[in-house]
C-alpha cells in the first residue's frame, strides 16, 4: 500500500521535474548572457574614463607645447626689440640728428651721415639670420614728419605709406602691403628727450614661419600664425583654408570683443573636419600666438563616443540574441503544450465533425426542400393570378365563340330552309369562323405561354406599350365586370426594352391585382360618390436630348398603404390580405424581376387616398 502511494506521487510529480530539467539550460544561458552584458558595461565605463583621461592629458601636452612655442617666440621678439633699440641709439643715427639740429646741410655733412646709417642698417640686415635665413627684410629711417630718410629697399618715394614712429619702446604691429600681411617693428629716435624720427624694420616671413610658427609635423591641415589686438592676422601659405580660419576667428573675436586665451573646436576645411584652435599671448609682446590642428591628431581617431556606440551595439546584439533564444524556447514550450492539448481534443473534434456533417446534410436537405416549396408557392401564386383572371379570359373567349356559333347557325338555317347559299357567302362565313377560331387559339396560347414562361431568363427586345396592352387585355373584362374603370395612356412612340415579355406581364398583372383589391376595399366602405379607377401610363424619360429610360406607371385611388407597413411591402411572404387571398410573394417577385432587367421599381402613397407604382427600364435599340 505504501509503495503504491509512493509510486503514484512520483508519477504525478514527474512532469514538474521534467519541466524544471528543461528550464535549467535556459536559466544558465540567461545568467551567462547577463554576466556578459555586465562585463561589457564595465569595459565601456572603464575604457571611457581611460579615453577621457588620455584625451585630457593630450590636450594638456598640446597646451604646454603651444605655451613653449609662444615663449620661444616671445624671446625671439624681445631680441628683435633689443636690436631695434640699439640701432635707434647708435652713434651714426645720433650724429645725423645732432648735425641736422645744428643746421648742417645735406651737401656738407648730412648726406655722409645718411650713407653711414644705410651701411649700418645693411650690415645689420645681413648679419641677423637664422641658419642662413635673414631675420629682417627691410629697414626704414624716418624723420619726425614721417618722411623717408633711409630705405634699405631703395624705395625713397616721399608718399610711400609707412607707420609713423611713436614715443617709447619698440612696438609690433601688422599691416597690409600689396595685399599681403607684414609684421613690422617700429621705435622712435630721440634727441635731447624729444622725438626726432623713427626706425621701422620688416621681419622676414620665411624665417618667422620656418623656425617659430610651425607645429613640427607634416600635416598640411595644421599651422600657426600671429594675431594682433585689432584682429589682423599673419598666416602661412599652407593648404589650410585661410578664409575659413579668418571667418571662425572673426566669429570668436566677435563673441570675446578682443583677443584672449581660448582653446576651441571648430569644423574647418574639406568634410568639416574637426579642428582645435588655440590663441594665447606672446610674453612681453602685444601679439597673440594663433595655432590650429586636427582634433584627432591630438585626441586620436577613436573617440570615447565611438567606443560607447560600439560596446552598446555589442550589448544590444547579445541581448537580442538572448531574447531570441528565450522567445524560441518559450514558443517551443507553448507549442508542445498546445500539441498535447490538440492530441487530447482530436478525438472529441472527430466526433463533433461527424455530428456537424450529419447536421450539414440535414440542413442541405431542408434548404432543397425550402427551394422546392418556394418554387411551388411562386407557381401557385402565378396560377392563383390566372384563376383571378378567369372571368376576363372567359369573356375574351366568349366573344369569338359567339361569332363562330352565329355564323354556323346562319349556314344551318340557310340549308334547313332549302335556301341555296352562294359559294361566296359560304366562303365568307367559313373565313369569319376561321378568323374567330384563330383569335381563340391566340388567346389560349398566350395564357399557356404566360403560365409557362413568366419568370424565365430568356430576354428579347419588345415594345413596352404592346407588353402592357397584352397584360391589360387579360384583365380588362374582369375590371369591367366588377364596375371598375381601367384607363390607359400609352406613349405615342414605341418604347423598346430588353426584357422577358411574360415576366413584365406578370409584374403588371400583380400590380393591377393589388390595385383592384385596394379600390374594391375602398368601394365597399364608401358611398356611391366614390368612383374606383386604375390608370396605366407609359412614357420616356429623356437624358441629353434622347430617350434613355422607359417609365411604366400604375396608380389607383384605393385605400393606399399604411405607414407602419410601407417599409415591408417588398419583403417575401409579407401580406395584409387574408391567408386565402394572397401568399405575400407578389411584390417581392415584382422587385426581383424588374431588378434582373437592370430596372427599378418605386412607390409613393397616401393612406386612404391613393397608391402609385413606377417602373423604370433602360431603353435599348430595336433589333433587326
Amino acid at each position: 500500500m505504501i509503495l503504491r502511494h509512493l509510486k503514484k506521487q512520483i508519477t504525478s510529480r514527474l512532469p514538474v521535474f521534467w519541466t524544471i530539467h528543461q528550464k535549467k539550460p535556459i536559466l544558465a544561458l540567461t545568467a551567462a548572457s547577463l554576466l556578459l552584458v555586465a562585463f561589457i558595461i564595465f569595459l565601456v565605463v572603464s575604457n571611457f574614463r581611460s579615453q577621457m583621461a588620455l584625451r585630457e592629458a593630450s590636450l594638456n601636452r598640446f597646451r604646454l607645447y603651444l605655451e613653449k612655442r609662444a615663449t620661444s617666440l616671445g624671446y625671439f621678439f624681445s631680441e628683435r626689440k633689443y636690436d631695434l633699440k640699439m640701432l635707434a641709439h647708435s652713434r651714426e643715427i645720433n650724429n645725423y640728428f645732432i648735425n641736422r639740429t645744428l643746421g648742417m646741410s645735406v651737401q656738407y655733412g648730412l648726406k655722409v651721415n645718411l650713407f653711414m646709417i644705410k651701411q649700418l642698417l645693411e650690415k645689420t640686415l645681413a648679419a641677423r639670420n637664422i641658419q642662413g635665413t635673414k631675420i629682417y627684410s627691410r629697414f626704414v629711417l624716418l624723420d619726425n614728419a614721417g618722411n623717408i630718410l633711409v630705405d634699405t629697399a631703395g624705395k625713397l618715394d616721399r608718399h610711400f605709406a609707412v607707420p609713423r614712429p611713436v614715443q617709447g619702446s619698440p612696438d609690433f604691429f601688422l599691416t597690409i602691403e600689396d595685399n599681403q600681411p607684414q609684421l613690422l617693428i617700429s621705435t622712435s629716435c630721440s634727441y635731447k628727450g624729444k622725438t626726432a624720427g623713427g626706425l621701422v624694420v620688416w621681419l622676414n616671413d620665411r624665417a618667422l614661419f620656418s623656425h617659430f610658427l610651425t607645429l613640427n609635423d607634416n600635416n598640411t591641415r595644421s599651422g600657426a600664425g600671429v594675431l594682433d589686438d585689432k584682429g589682423n592676422t599673419l598666416l602661412p601659405d599652407s593648404a589650410a583654408p585661410q578664409a575659413i580660419i579668418q571667418q571662425v576667428l572673426h566669429e570668436t573675436l566677435k563673441k570675446r570683443n578682443k583677443p584672449s586665451v581660448f582653446y576651441e573646436q571648430h569644423p574647418l576645411g574639406r568634410g568639416n573636419q574637426e579642428m582645435l584652435m588655440a590663441c594665447l599671448p606672446i610674453p612681453n609682446i602685444g601679439l597673440q600666438y594663433l595655432a590650429w590642428i586636427p582634433t584627432d591628431q591630438i585626441t586620436g581617431g577613436f573617440t570615447p563616443m565611438r567606443l560607447i556606440i560600439g560596446m552598446g551595439a555589442l550589448a544590444i546584439v547579445v541581448l537580442v540574441a538572448l531574447g531570441s533564444i528565450l522567445w524560441f524556447s518559450a514558443q517551443n514550450l507553448i507549442l508542445k503544450t498546445r500539441f498535447d492539448e490538440a492530441a487530447k481534443q482530436q478525438t472529441i473534434l472527430f466526433s463533433k465533425n461527424q455530428q456537424l456533417k450529419a447536421e450539414i446534410q440535414k440542413r442541405e436537405q431542408a434548404e432543397c426542400e425550402l427551394v422546392k416549396q418556394r418554387t411551388l408557392r411562386i407557381r401557385s401564386d402565378r396560377l392563383r393570378s390566372l384563376g383571378e383572371m378567369a372571368a376576363g379570359i372567359a369573356h375574351e373567349l366568349n366573344q369569338p365563340l359567339v361569332g363562330v356559333r352565329g355564323f354556323a347557325e346562319l349556314m344551318i338555317y340557310a340549308l334547313d330552309n332549302e335556301q341555296d347559299p352562294s359559294i361566296d357567302s359560304i366562303r365568307d362565313y367559313a373565313e369569319k369562323i376561321v378568323s374567330q377560331a384563330d383569335r381563340m387559339v391566340h388567346i389560349i396560347n398566350h395564357i399557356r405561354l404566360f403560365a409557362r414562361d413568366a419568370g424565365g431568363v430568356e430576354t428579347s427586345v419588345v415594345d413596352l406599350n404592346q407588353t402592357a396592352d397584352s397584360a391589360l387585355n387579360l384583365l380588362r373584362a374582369q375590371f369591367k365586370s366588377h364596375g371598375l374603370r381601367l384607363q390607359q395612356n400609352f406613349s405615342a412612340h414605341p418604347l423598346w426594352v430588353k426584357v422577358n415579355a411574360f415576366s413584365v406581364e406578370e409584374v403588371i398583372l400583380n400590380l393591377l391585382s393589388n390595385a383592384r383589391h385596394a379600390v374594391e376595399q375602398r368601394k365597399a366602405v364608401e358611398d356611391k360618390s366614390y368612383h374606383p379607377c386604375v390608370r396605366v401610363n407609359t412614357s420616356a424619360y429623356c437624358k441629353n436630348g434622347s430617350p434613355a429610360i422607359a417609365v411604366l406607371v400604375i396608380d389607383d385611388n384605393g385605400n393606399g398603404i399604411d405607414q407602419d407597413v410601407a417599409d415591408k411591402i417588398f419583403d417575401p411572404f409579407f401580406t395584409t390580405k387574408a391567408p386565402d387571398k394572397g401568399t405575400g410573394l407578389g411584390l417581392s417577385i415584382c422587385k426581383s424581376i424588374v431588378e434582373s432587367f437592370e430596372g427599378t421599381i418605386e412607390y409613393v402613397c397616401a393612406a386612404d387616398e391613393w397608391t402609385r407604382f413606377e417602373i423604370r427600364l433602360p431603353i435599348c435599340a430595336q433589333e433587326g
